[in-house]
């Protein structure tokens, strides 16, 4: 078999990924895999690569090459997610499909990972693939099984930050979950931890420690199921963003027991940014005409979207009081409501009075509603 040219192989192994390159652009054999994409998809030198790392492209190894682009795309991978990839991960193209990749693959694929959980999960932490399936990711999947209830729990958790895999567990999420266990939270209530926001419990034991000394002295209980929010909530915090959120609710007008009665309530809303807690106030006060008091009891008005659940259940509900159609006058618990609900009791139910109502309501005809308010 005669040899083939670094040109031609160069250019055999671009076109696996976009089919862009002409072959007066081809890099030399041995090239930076940075410089690599740069020419073959475009990759701009700010974008995340494995600086400093060579791939020695080998005429020899064009069928291996060419074997782990067809295996990747096999599963879904697009041309530019396969540039990423290899981009991170250089050595992914010098892996063996039948002893490496497939058996991993398998793997991910049997604990649920499949379709786009499954691409996302090797986008997310291409490391994965080089860890050993023995001493790494079946470890860490069986210590993971046994915290949670549930296989799909397992998955759900893994999903939310595939680095699970990959990580000693033992080291890095035990001795939080000891923490917790010690203070009597229930080991369904830590799965649920586990499964939410595994990110922020695998952070330093002391941060771990505050975050319960903090919710404790709020007055929440462990055994309370809101406690896990609360504490993943102060977890997602630095201790600086946290006090500034407690200002920034005082400067609404908040005194501090009303914060952290609202807190105790709802832990979430203190997770939202700046604006949106002060957009969300101004929506309040000014446009639905709500008391403070009214936040305090419903603190999860602060999580609903200004673009389309709040002033689009307002309208609808404004143009039900003018017709004396509204008998309820507390509407804040309406706009907690499920969308289901919402729409059958206070959109369809009066369609015969008000035939554009459910235009008032998807916010297609805004100069309609002003004329009937």
């Amino acid at each position: 078999m005669s040899r083939l040219s670094s040109s031609f192989l160069l250019h055999f192994i671009q076109n696996r990924f976009l089919n862009t390159i002409s072959t007066s652009t081809l890099p030399l054999p041995s090239v930076s895999t940075i410089q690599f994409l740069t020419n073959s998809c475009g990759l701009s030198s700010g974008s995340p690569t494995s600086a400093g790392r060579k791939l020695q492209f080998d005429e020899k190894n064009t069928q291996q090459y060419g074997a782990v682009i067809d295996f990747l795309k096999s599963h879904g991978f697009e041309n530019s997610q396969i540039a990423n990839l290899v981009s991170r991960r250089p050595s992914i193209l010098q892996s063996k499909v039948s002893t490496n990749l497939k058996p991993r693959f398998e793997f991910l694929q049997e604990i649920g990972l499949v379709g786009t959980l499954l691409l996302k999960c090797i986008l997310s932490t291409p490391w994965v693939l080089g860890s050993s399936l023995d001493s790494q990711l079946k470890p860490s999947f069986i210590f993971l099984k046994e915290i949670l209830e549930s296989d799909e729990q397992v998955t759900a958790a893994i999903c939310r930050y595939p680095s699970l895999l990959i990580c000693d567990l033992k080291v890095n999420l035990k001795p939080q979950l000891d923490v917790l266990a010690s203070e009597g939270v229930p080991s369904r209530n830590i799965a649920k931890m586990i499964e939410m926001n595994p990110r922020s419990i695998m952070q330093k034991v002391d941060r771990m420690t505050l975050a319960v000394k903090t919710v404790k002295e709020l007055g929440i209980e462990p055994k309370a199921r809101m406690f896990v929010y609360a504490v993943l909530i102060r977890l997602s915090m630095s201790d600086s963003t946290w006090k500034k959120k407690i200002n920034v609710m005082k400067s609404l007008g908040w005194s501090e027991k009303e914060i952290f009665i609202a807190f105790k309530r709802h832990p979430n809303y203190l997770g939202c940014s700046e604006k949106k807690i002060r957009d969300v106030a101004d929506f309040c006060f000014n446009t639905a005409k709500l008391d403070p008091g009214t936040l305090v009891s419903y603190p999860k008005l602060f999580r609903l979207s200004l673009e389309k659940r709040l002033p689009l259940r307002y309208k609808v509900l404004e143009v039900l009081k003018v017709k004396n159609l509204l008998k309820n006058k507390k509407i804040a618990g309406l706009f907690l409501q499920g969308e289901k609900t919402f729409v059958e009791k206070y959109v369809v139910k009066h369609l015969d009075e008000i035939p554009n109502l459910m235009d008032i309501y998807r916010g297609n005809v805004e100069a309609k509603t002003k004329s009937v308010l």
